[in-house]
């Protein structure tokens, strides 16, 4: 990659020049409040202005006065924005300052749920979900109230007005959001509209809202600023949604109007999220790429295009744009991951880039109703405290000994020595990675090599001494060798079969007989040799991560009858807010893993298993079961903190897992938060 790559040519979209080719799409951060921008969010974006971002697309917006108003209650969560009142003319100005101060435009994204959205998100006005037809949420179970002319008219007149209101602001332009599933893609999807009128029974009528939408906010803000639209250029439905083929008929009857001046092209709905944001090894690089060259045939030089779909270097970026596929390319996790990376290309530091590996926590928090963070980079969210230049060197060089080299800690030995304390790194494996080790060996998951080489890189730059194959303890930490010490030692899954459901008892009858693993055992077994396990394995799956499913689909594929029994509703939950599960579940059933959810294991006998389902307790028998795997509790591994502590010879702390088994992102956040406080 060199300053003469197409990626660093400027680019004219309407009225608004960008400096390079490379932007962040639209995502949710949740960092807002009252309904406008705040430091946290500013910061945020500003961070990847520096590192060289061109253009920002801003996290999306209500423009609508009833299908989000400017209240707390408004939107799926209380930190929606909203473009519609003037009130927040002010904040949004903020924003537009703070970025151009570093050469970087801004275009808000303007949305409207329609039938996605919750119906009494304001508790002082419920009011019916709105949408094209009486077609409800694929996610949810409302009928929508079919919207009459005059609510379409007031929709329309919306979208101009807040326009307007981000263009006195200063924002360099607006992007209509139809894509994903929002309301303006209802329309234009045959799944959702079966209307009759002028908007809709033909693409040329279903296509009428964005038309009028795109005629509004040019009324409104007239021909010197930049518009575009959000588009899914495929919603994997087959013909009855937006198929490939009338994605490209939709985009000349748009580019014809001359309303808009991009296209941002992604793909998925509602019915098919999992496209839209996917997840670690569902999808290659650039895997839109066609969609791209397809969309830019069609709107040649009438529009720009812009172009989305898990790139995540700036090699892959500028065979993006070389090949015709796209005029800009969005990289948005590959910037959460590293806001820098395209300053550290550019001066020939990319072996020190921070790469995303898919997944997905990002996207996680908005299904917990949380603010966004990143696995790979605490600093997300909190550039404030944690972002580039806020490391501070330690007042007094320390000799710091940490135990375990897991995410936790390689995180805290790296950024203690980055402040300039002497690490010693204790790994009692011979092997760095704690349980990202495990993961990255199991089906799609190997990209976690990727962060356990951005943490080590960190370490070994540093100078941490790293020392493996050693399981230190008090006796190697004794005898004034260290000022503090840091213990983070994992955690270790239980066996009991003690389980948060079951109230009444300790543990599982049976769980004691040695055919009876926890399931980071069985999937190191099993890794060796698939059928080690035997012919018939049963997974107990309480946790509802991804390890347990992981491990099923080893052994399946390879010819094993493996049943996975859950008493949660649906088995992998945590899967769901990740976007993993659509990926995974077609792969147990191929490699033809039963899934039995509502259940819970009563008892574990010799090669059988009583089990019974959650709600009427009717029992079966499951015969010649040769290992049940259990995956249900964790425990901390802290008896070295404790031994330490009691013996008060030093200050002594524990990070991760060792303090409570909890998520990677808690893990790193906690190694970077000690490492800069040590």
């Amino acid at each position: 990659m060199t300053p003469e790559s197409l990626l660093w040519t400027p680019l004219r979209i309407g009225a608004t020049t960008v400096k390079n080719r490379i932007m962040l799409s639209p995502h949710r951060q949740a960092y807002g409040d009252d309904n406008q921008p705040t430091d946290r969010m500013i910061a945020y974006y500003v961070e990847r202005a520096k590192g060289g971002v061109a253009l920002v697309d801003g996290e999306s917006t209500s423009v609508s006065r009833r299908l989000a108003r400017a209240s707390a209650e408004s939107g799926p969560s209380g930190w929606r924005l909203t473009a519609w009142e003037e009130r927040v003319i002010p904040a949004f100005a903020r924003l537009a300052e703070a970025l151009h101060a570093h050469d970087c435009k801004i275009f808000m994204e303007f949305s409207t749920f329609g039938v996605n959205q919750g119906a009494r998100i304001d508790f002082d006005d419920w009011y019916p979900v709105r949408g094209p037809s009486r077609v409800p949420s694929p996610g949810g179970t409302e009928i929508p109230w079919e919207m009459d002319q005059g609510y379409i008219d007031e929709l329309v007149e919306d979208y101009g007005r807040s326009a307007a209101n981000m263009q006195k602001a200063g924002i360099d332009g607006v992007e209509v959001h139809a894509a994903h599933g929002y309301l303006p893609m209802q329309f234009l999807s045959p799944a959702f509209n079966k209307r009759t009128d002028r908007y809709g029974g033909s693409p040329r009528r279903n296509a009428q809202l964005l038309v009028e939408i795109g005629e509004s906010i040019r009324e409104w803000v007239g021909d010197d600023y930049t518009v575009g639209m959000r588009f899914s250029f495929d919603e994997y439905v087959g013909d009855a949604g937006v198929t490939p083929e009338l994605a490209e008929e939709y985009l000349d009857i748009f580019a014809a109007t001359g309303f808009y001046d991009f296209f941002s092209i992604s793909s998925g709905s509602y019915h098919s999220f999992h496209y839209a944001v996917p997840a670690m090894g569902s999808v290659p690089q650039a895997f839109l790429v066609d969609y791209g060259k397809r969309a830019k045939q069609v709107v040649g030089d009438r529009a720009k295009i812009f172009l989305a779909g898990r790139i995540l270097d700036l090699a892959t970026a500028e065979r993006v744009v070389s090949s015709g596929a796209a005029d800009m390319v969005a990289m948005v996790r590959a910037h959460m991951a590293d806001p820098f990376l395209i300053t550290k290309t550019l001066e020939g530091r990319e072996s020190e880039v921070v790469r995303c590996v898919g997944a997905n926590e990002c996207l996680a928090t908005g299904f917990r109703g949380r603010r966004m963070h990143c696995v790979m980079n605490p600093a997300v969210g909190r550039e404030q405290r944690w972002g580039e230049g806020t490391l501070q060197p330690a007042e007094v060089a320390k000799r710091i000994a940490v135990v375990g080299a897991g995410p936790a800690g390689l995180r805290v030995a790296g950024v203690a020595a980055r402040r300039g304390h002497r690490v010693t790194l204790f790994e009692e494996s011979t092997e760095v990675g704690g349980h990202l080790d495990l993961l990255k060996r199991l089906p799609t998951r190997g990209d976690w090599q990727k962060m356990i080489d951005n943490l080590t890189r960190v370490a070994d730059d540093t100078g941490v001494e790293v020392r493996l194959g050693i399981a230190a303890g008090s006796a190697d930490l004794a005898g004034g060798k260290f000022d503090e010490v840091v213990c983070a030692t994992g955690s270790v899954w239980d066996r009991s079969g003690l389980s948060g459901g079951r109230a009444d008892r300790s543990g599982i009858p049976g769980a004691d007989a040695p055919n009876v693993l926890d399931v980071a055992t069985a999937a190191r077994r099993a890794l060796d040799d698939p059928r080690a396990l035997g012919a018939k394995v049963v997974v107990l799956d309480d946790c509802g991560a991804y390890l347990p499913l992981g491990l099923a689909e080893v052994l399946g594929s390879a010819g094993v009858d493996v049943e996975v029994i859950s008493r949660f509703a649906v088995i992998g939950q945590h899967l769901v807010e990740t976007l993993e599960l659509p990926w995974m579940l077609p792969r147990l059933a191929a490699a033809g893993v039963t899934l039995t959810p509502n259940h819970f294991v009563e008892a574990i006998g010799e090669r059988r298993v009583e089990v019974y389902t959650t709600w009427n307790k009717r029992t079966r028998i499951v015969e010649d079961v040769d290992t049940v795997v259990l995956a249900m509790l964790r425990s901390p591994r802290d008896e070295l903190y404790h031994e330490l502590l009691v013996g008060g010879t030093v200050p002594v702390h524990r990070i991760g897992d060792a303090v409570s088994p909890r998520t990677t992102s808690d893990a790193t956040y906690e190694g970077e938060k000690l490492g800069r406080e040590l």
